[in-house]
């Protein structure tokens, strides 16, 4: 079977889960898998930097784990992948494991709104930091840079977020 994997990535609070979550609630009776990077539970950063000298490196081997799993163990018409990882990361993964039919979409929002939910609406103001607001801003770059889809949710709703999500995927023609 021919899988096509959609990596969906993006900072904390800008809407890849909620988007994943429609997804799966659509299409709950497709062959499709839904997988979270943060099933493999995630280390402290002091862990990380023991284990693996970066939060970086870390980072780094958890994704080409990942895409590894996804390719030998998973056999579904299609993957949905949620996580917030390094662009280059992903693309070097599938890369070495010689596989071009993916997608990175990247889910970004505005800072304004970034704060709305993480503070208001998910009740994780810890999470709003300056590396956080970095990371955003670095992904946004990163996805300009790789001419990654890019589903900005900063105003629009979650059926709109997930029509923007379609419009990408049906250029496959598997919906």
């Amino acid at each position: 079977m021919v899988k096509h994997i959609y990596f969906i990535t993006g900072a904390s609070g800008t809407g890849k889960t909620s988007l994943v979550s429609e997804i799966k609630n659509k299409y709950q009776n497709k062959n499709w898998a839904f997988l979270h990077f943060d099933s493999i539970g995630v280390s402290t950063p002091e862990n990380m930097i023991k284990n693996f000298g970066s939060v970086e490196n870390w980072q780094k081997e958890a994704t080409l784990k990942w895409i590894e799993k996804m390719l030998t163990e998973y056999n579904y018409e299609i993957i949905i992948f949620e996580g917030q990882v390094n662009l280059e990361y992903i693309k070097i993964g599938f890369s070495q494991n010689n596989f071009s039919n993916y997608k990175i979409i990247l889910i970004d929002c505005n800072e304004e709104v970034m704060t709305k939910r993480l503070t208001e609406d998910r009740k994780q103001p810890e999470l709003l930091t300056q590396d956080m607001k970095n990371w955003l801003n670095f992904l946004r770059n990163q996805a300009k840079k790789f001419n990654v889809n890019i589903i900005d949710t900063s105003n629009k709703t979650k059926s709109e977020v997930l029509k923007s999500f379609e419009n990408i995927i049906k250029k496959h023609k598997l919906i």
